[in-house]
């Protein structure tokens, strides 16, 4: 009888209800005393053949055989609550279970289900806590609380069990979807926690308490024009009074941006303490380095783009690298510390880096397949992504890690980098993510095109660049007007009235256009640099016949017209408003210059 029982119950699983149920009808008409035969025969009956009275009378039998047949007694109490609207005696067969198989989970969550049908989220409450309770790796007991909790308006509690469930729920067989269906949950209560949610508190109250650390201002600076979410620019490092968070507005999840900025701050601050603080900068040496590597890659790649424009584009790729070596390592420690010590501030962080993840993905699709970079630095970006996506998973239990389609070898190497992550969590101390960075970059084998600075050379340099931008400015406002540089800028526009000689004209606008492009190559504070130099030879005239030369344009020796037109282009970028403080009668080569070089930039 047993054989022919489960031979049922084999067909039953295949769908195959119609053969399943004579073989039933027989077992119970020969052995009457079948509770389970009774009991299939009665969900067959209700679930697939919609007779519900039939059904009612096998569980009745099945239940007098066997009184505590769990299967028969989920299986009345769901019958009297779906088909007859009795809950008050489906109640009592459920209570049966909690009274017979306290420890049964399964049977436990069906009968919250039940409850939930009915959008009583009060009624099954207790039994999918203690369903949960039994087993704390089953998904539906975690789907069907959080459901519970997000419909009766207890978002917090909502939150915090998707959150459990996602890292520590497992996917079974008997309904394989439900793990999708809690993050879609998750998501969607992370949502609309977020916005009932005033962070503007949680971050003005970092804010207060880091600028008690070392006094010194923090201002936030929108900026729409940032090609990144958000940047912190640290005092020290800027040689400034405040330091500053410059932020798109128009990205989401901005109280996010603030506070991960603000843990960068932190971090730097302790660093800067402890005498361990180092920086990222991006130097000659650096992009000669990257260029040296990568150039010829570039140019055969790339042959449609102008030599003039090559040089900004690899300049461009070399920060980029620089920033996202420096990036990955030092946002591990900054998103576990909001993790850690801001829980209020998870619902926020989730979804946004849940978004940077999708962003990522697609990121890493897109260059994988334009074929753009030099295959070390595509390297390098995804196998950074996958270890931020390995944080992500450890810390909100959502694995996107498959949807880079890792290799081995990229998967390995990340999990080299995480591990080396976790290690130094354990012995953490102030300036250890620098060290950490340093490791990164040997094990991408790029240290010749990164460079670590420490954070007291950084500093001296930017007050000593501080210091040539005043002495720029000072020579703006009036020390260009001292007597030797009056006389000789005087006497030079006597002999050189402006556009007077054609040729000469047309020969300093071809200087100037050279110097376009060459600035185009460098960053804004390297133009600053260039222009105070040769003002500061400026002060005693600059002969036309003349040879010069300046520390900040090495190996390269000017004429005099040549020097004259840096000089003046310079300081058209660095401080146009002073320009005419120069007296160089250079307007009109300045005028015909630039208008090629917008021509050739495609502007009008």
């Amino acid at each position: 009888m047993a054989e022919e029982l489960q031979k049922a119950l084999d067909l039953c699983n295949k769908n195959e209800f119609g053969k399943a149920l004579p073989l039933l009808e027989e077992i119970v008409k020969t052995n009457p005393q079948e509770s389970e035969a009774w009991r299939v025969l009665a969900q067959i009956h209700w679930n697939y053949m919609h007779e519900p009275d039939k059904a009612y009378d096998e569980l009745i039998e099945a239940l007098r055989c066997e009184p505590k047949n769990i299967w028969a007694l989920v299986l009345m109490g769901n019958l009297l609550t779906k088909e007859m609207n009795d809950l008050e005696h489906a109640k009592e067969y459920y209570d049966k279970v909690l009274e017979y198989y306290p420890d049964n989970a399964i049977a436990l969550n069906n009968i919250g289900a039940t409850y939930m049908e009915r959008k009583d989220y009060e009624g099954a409450l207790p039994y999918l806590e203690k369903a949960m309770s039994i087993d704390d790796s089953y998904a539906n007991s975690y789907y069907g609380l959080g459901l519970c909790y997000y419909k009766l308006g207890r978002l917090e509690d909502a939150f915090k069990i998707c959150h459990k469930g996602a890292l520590r729920s497992s996917d079974r067989p008997e309904n394989p979807a439900v793990r999708e269906e809690l993050v879609k949950l998750y998501i969607t209560v992370a949502k609309d926690y977020t916005d009932k949610t005033n962070y503007i508190n949680v971050w003005k109250g970092i804010k207060d308490e880091l600028e008690t650390i070392d006094h010194i201002n923090i201002r936030f600076a929108e900026d729409k024009d940032i090609n990144v979410l958000a940047k912190l620019e640290y005092a020290p490092l800027h040689a400034a009074k405040e330091h500053v968070i410059r932020y798109n507005p128009y990205k989401d999840f901005v109280e996010h941006l603030f506070i991960h900025e603000m843990m960068h701050l932190k971090m730097q601050q302790q660093a800067t303490k402890a005498n361990r603080g180092k920086a990222v900068v991006s130097s000659e040496n650096t992009r000669n380095a990257f260029k040296k590597r990568y150039q010829r890659f570039m140019q055969h790649t790339h042959s449609h783009i102008p030599a003039s424009e090559m040089n900004k584009v690899i300049s461009g790729l070399a920060d980029g690298l620089g920033l996202q070596l420096m990036n990955c390592p030092l946002d591990l420690f900054v998103e576990h510390n909001i993790y850690t010590d801001y829980k209020i501030v998870r619902p926020v962080q989730m979804l946004s880096l849940f978004h940077m993840e999708q962003d990522n993905i697609n990121a890493v699709k897109q260059t994988a397949a334009n074929g753009f970079f030099p295959k070390e630095i595509v390297y390098a970006n995804k196998v950074m992504n996958i270890v931020t996506s390995m944080h992500f998973k450890d810390m909100y239990g959502i694995n996107l890690i498959g949807q880079y389609h890792p290799t081995k070898q990229e998967l390995d190497h990340a999990k080299d980098l995480y591990d080396e992550f976790k290690a130094y969590l354990n012995t953490y101390k102030a300036g250890d993510e620098y060290e950490m960075l340093e490791y990164f970059v040997q094990s991408f084998k790029m240290e010749e095109l990164v460079e670590i600075a420490d954070e007291n050379q950084v500093t001296a340099s930017m007050k000593a660049n501080l210091s040539m931008k005043s002495d720029l400015r000072d020579l703006a406002e009036g020390a260009l007007s001292e007597e030797d540089a009056d006389v000789a800028n005087a006497q030079f526009a006597l002999n050189h009235q402006d556009g007077a000689n054609p040729t000469e004209t047309m020969m300093m606008s071809m200087y100037m256009l050279g110097a376009m492009e060459y600035f185009d190559t460098l960053d804004s504070s390297d133009v600053h640099r260039i222009a105070l130099e040769i003002a500061m030879v400026g002060v005693k005239g600059i002969n036309p016949k003349g040879k010069y030369s300046i520390k900040s344009i090495p190996d390269k020796e000017f004429g005099g017209y040549e020097f004259l037109a840096y000089y003046y282009v310079s300081w058209a970028r660095a401080i146009p408003e002073k320009l005419n403080h120069l007296g160089l009668p250079f307007s009109k080569a300045y005028d015909s210059a630039l208008q090629i070089y917008n021509t050739k930039k495609g502007k009008k």
